[in-house]
Parts: C-alpha cells; sequence; structure tokens
C-alpha cells in the first residue's frame, strides 16, 4: 500500500475517533444551544407520566388490538428500528417507513396514495407533526376496516422541549397532541388516550365516513402551554380500562 494511503487512513482513523469521543459533548452543546434559541417557548410546567413504571407499551397495546381480530391484516406507519414491527405474529402486514424498517421504502403519502387495501389495526407512529400525523389519520380512516382499530404513538409529551418542533430533545413526542383535540372531537369515532409509552390514541370508527373535524386555525400555531392547560379536555385511560373498552366494544 502506497505510503500516501497508509497516512489518509490513519488520518482519518483517528479523526473518526475524535469524532466519537466528543459525540456526547457535541450534542449536550447543540441541544443546550436549540433550548436557548427557542427560549420563548418555554414553559415552567410539566408532566411526570413515568411510563416506566406502567410495564405496558405500544407493543402489548397493538399485540392486544390485533389478537381480536381473527386473521388480523396489519398496517404500521413509521417503523424506524423494527421495534415494534417485528413483535407482531401476523403475517399479514406492512410497514411503511422512508428511512428503515418495515417493508416499503416510501412516505406514508406516497403509500396511501397507491393502496387500495383495507386493514384491521392500523398504526401511526411516522413523523411526529401535526399536520403530517393529521394527514396519515385521514388516509388511516379511509384504508380501516369496519370494526378496526386505528392507535396513534407519541400524544403525551412531558415537557415543552419534547413537543417543539422542530426537535430539540432527545425525546421527541412532537406536536402529535394536536389530532387528539379533534379525534376526540369528531362525531363517529370512538377515541381514547391510553397512559401507556408516551400516550397511544386508540379510537374506532362508529359510523360512515366519519369527517375529522379541522381545527388547524385553533390548533397549528399552539405550543406546549396549550396542551398543559387543556388536557383535561381529552379522554385519558389506564391500561386496564382500555382492555375493558377494547374487550366490551361493539363490532360494527
Amino acid at each position: 500500500m502506497p505510503e500516501y494511503l497508509k497516512n489518509f487512513l490513519i488520518d482519518n482513523s483517528v479523526i473518526r475517533m475524535i469524532l466519537y469521543i466528543f459525540a456526547p459533548f457535541t450534542k449536550r452543546i447543540r441541544i443546550k444551544y436549540d433550548e436557548f434559541r427557542y427560549r420563548e417557548y418555554s414553559y415552567k410546567d410539566e408532566f411526570i407520566w413515568n411510563w416506566e413504571s406502567t410495564n405496558f407499551n405500544r407493543i402489548a397495546l397493538i399485540n392486544f388490538l390485533a389478537s381480536k381480530v381473527q386473521n388480523c391484516s396489519y398496517l404500521e406507519i413509521g417503523c424506524a428500528n423494527n421495534s415494534l414491527f417485528d413483535s407482531i405474529p401476523i403475517m399479514d402486514k406492512i410497514g411503511v417507513d422512508p428511512g428503515s424498517g418495515g417493508t416499503h421504502r416510501m412516505t406514508s403519502d406516497a403509500y396511501f396514495n397507491q393502496n387500495v387495501k383495507k386493514f384491521d389495526v392500523i398504526f401511526i407512529d411516522g413523523l411526529h407533526t401535526y399536520m403530517q400525523v393529521r394527514q396519515d389519520t385521514i388516509n388511516a380512516i379511509n384504508s380501516i376496516k369496519k370494526g378496526g382499530w386505528i392507535a396513534l404513538h407519541d400524544m403525551l409529551p412531558g415537557n415543552w422541549k419534547a413537543q417543539h418542533v422542530p426537535q430539540i430533545s432527545g425525546i421527541w413526542n412532537g406536536d402529535v397532541w394536536k389530532v387528539a383535540f379533534e379525534l376526540a372531537s369528531t362525531e363517529g369515532i370512538e377515541f381514547k388516550i391510553v397512559k401507556i409509552d408516551h400516550g397511544c390514541g386508540v379510537f374506532q370508527i362508529t359510523k360512515e365516513n366519519p369527517q375529522l373535524v379541522d381545527m388547524t386555525t385553533e390548533l397549528i400555531d399552539q405550543k406546549f402551554s396549550y396542551f398543559f392547560e387543556n388536557i383535561e379536555k381529552l379522554p385519558l385511560i389506564d391500561w386496564n380500562t382500555a382492555r375493558s373498552w377494547v374487550s366490551e366494544s361493539k363490532t360494527y
């Protein structure tokens, strides 16, 4: 090997090692900078959800929903490392993600534009922004079978940093919570938020062709303070109540 190539490889190995060592520090600096940059949106109050104490997560929820349907067909929007997708023991399943995981490497909009299939269970956990999750929800409503279930992740952020768009913290729920207010106000949809795993919204359609209430004018510019001060308007339930609700639900 030529000497100049050896030196190049050695030099780049040192650079990579330095970057690896200092990565945690540079990440903290970036987070602190973003917190300062967006400090006008800060909010002193927060929720202490303590998700680890519930001993149930979205994997338990989706498997429970799927268990209610024989030969269940499943769609997951946003798969990332497949921690959920690979934990669903269903043969008829599709996972959509433009980056990694799942079965279809494309955006959710592109998938729904060409999809003609109906599903028994749909889980939405893609881009954590209000308008995208809103569109995913509308598309999911049009792609769910009669009596099926649609679930959404990240509906209960703990503080202003976790819900801020764009992302400025390690845990990022985004402003998915805004869709919860629309679902809770929509006729023909029975909607709950299960207090597990950063908040899992779950709903079933109870009337033909429900139209998601449009609250974008009111919600589009709202921040964590609105969520914190209006959370009592949302239908939060614990895991045991959720199990009973799903088990006793009607087949429409």
